[in-house]
């Protein structure tokens, strides 16, 4: 673990190949990150074919500190956690909902305008991060969690922000992260570089 006092922005961590912990907002660690460079994003037939097939859900996104955080959303989200056999204890989505350094927040529904799903990130003026996304797990065989990540890496890029970071990634099959290779301007963080895969 790395404190804030190491780097002087929060830019630099991420720079560095370090990711928040979940559970402080002042604490780093090196794990294999990865991000989206956009200054070289381009939208492959995958990335189109996964816009194509999630057109039935949309979503809002605001500033996290505008969201309230009730009981039912908690307990909402608690049982999607548990359907789908994650291990992310209910104070650990308070924090990340309520206290860390993460400042929006996309809402996602369906065309019933049911909320099937929620993207944590954090955004800057020059960079993005989606931290967190809990869904729906009846969602989780459908191109939906795959959309979650892309859209952010989209609208980064309207916003001309230079790289969108995506969290964890293993470059081993089902590996954590793994769909993470196809997304636009791909790139992983392995001794002390950024590299291609």
């Amino acid at each position: 673990m790395f404190n804030l006092n190491n780097f002087s922005t929060i830019k630099e961590y991420y720079q560095n190949g370090l990711l928040p912990q979940r559970n402080s907002k002042k604490l780093f660690y090196f794990q294999t990150s990865c991000r989206s460079n956009l200054s070289v994003f381009n939208l492959s037939s995958e990335n189109r074919r996964i816009l194509n097939k999630t057109t039935e859900y949309f979503s809002e996104v605001i500033p996290l500190n505008n969201f309230s955080f009730s009981l039912d959303v908690q307990k909402t989200i608690f049982n999607w956690i548990k359907k789908l056999g994650w291990s992310f204890p209910v104070s650990s989505v308070k924090y990340v909902f309520s206290t860390h350094i993460f400042n929006r927040l996309y809402i996602w529904r369906d065309n019933q305008n049911q909320v099937v799903a929620y993207s944590i990130c954090y955004f800057s003026k020059t960079i993005s991060h989606i931290a967190y996304v809990f869904y729906n797990p009846s969602l989780s065989k459908t191109n939906l969690p795959i959309r979650l990540t892309l859209q952010v890496i989209i609208d980064s890029h309207q916003q001309k922000l230079q790289y969108c970071y995506l969290g964890r990634f293993e470059a081993k099959v089902r590996g954590i992260g793994y769909y993470k290779r196809n997304m636009p301007g791909f790139e992983y963080f392995s001794q002390n570089q950024w590299r291609q895969l």
